[in-house]
């Protein structure tokens, strides 16, 4: 059994063991690791690694094979709400006729379970998430007029306006320059984000000065390489599209 206060920890795994499908080879075997509430956390390795497969265990997307896995004190199921995933691959019609707020709208979706309709609530949320990923210059732009970065910043928003306190990144900077990869960075690990908790996985090396916590996800494991809980105050950052 835990010993582990779980109150302060929004992902406790222990003993978990996971495969991407059932009948599938075991790709991540006996791990256990914890990331406590607020924290800012990369998971770095290889591609095939077991990362995504992770992210979309703790989004409860795929039920283990054995062992714990808790988000915010609950199984993963029960917590979907509350948790978000950007995925690598985001399952985005290409050309649909969708603009950027109208996107980051469909965030209150899960508030609206009764009453499909969005109320003044919802339109002042989903305003405030674009303005808080520097978007507000391009907010009805359709997505297909979009550049990489700036759709996964729009994504981004749509998990802001959602209220996720859990947010889990696959692969953000795939597929995006360096200048998106800065301006992105400044969200995530800026104050728009404060009190959310964040883990994205990437096969590129990350600045470990962003970073609360940096595991590695290797051969089947995942260790932690660094650990500076609190030692990293989230900076005020300014950006615009």
């Amino acid at each position: 059994m835990s010993t582990c206060d779980c109150a302060h920890v929004a992902i406790l795994a222990e003993g978990l063991t996971l495969s991407p499908a059932p009948g599938a080879p075991i790709i991540l075997s006996d791990i256990s690791f914890e990331v406590p509430l607020g924290c800012r956390a990369a998971l770095v390795g290889p591609n095939g690694a077991g990362k995504s497969t992770l992210l979309k265990a703790i989004s409860g997307m795929i039920t283990p094979s054995s062992g714990l896995l808790m988000t915010n004190g609950k199984a993963p199921r029960l917590g979907r709400s509350d948790v978000a995933l950007l995925s690598q691959r985001t399952s985005l019609t290409p050309g649909f006729p969708c603009t950027v707020e109208r996107l980051v709208l469909m965030g209150r979706l899960s508030k609206r379970l009764w009453t499909p309709r969005y109320n003044q609530e919802d339109i002042t949320q989903a305003r405030s998430a674009v303005e808080a990923v520097g978007l507000n210059s391009v907010r009805h732009r359709l997505l297909h007029e979009l550049s990489g970065g700036q759709l996964q910043r729009a994504l981004l928003a749509r998990a802001l306006c959602q209220g996720a306190t859990l947010l889990l990144l696959d692969e953000p900077y795939a597929g995006i320059d360096q200048a998106s990869r800065q301006a992105l960075n400044e969200i995530l690990f800026g104050p728009a984000l404060n009190g959310v908790t964040l883990l994205l996985s990437t096969h590129d090396n990350i600045d470990s000065s962003l970073c609360d916590r940096i595991f590695t996800a290797d051969e089947g494991k995942i260790s932690l390489r660094v650990a500076c809980d609190g030692q990293h105050p989230h900076r005020h950052v300014a950006l615009d599209s």
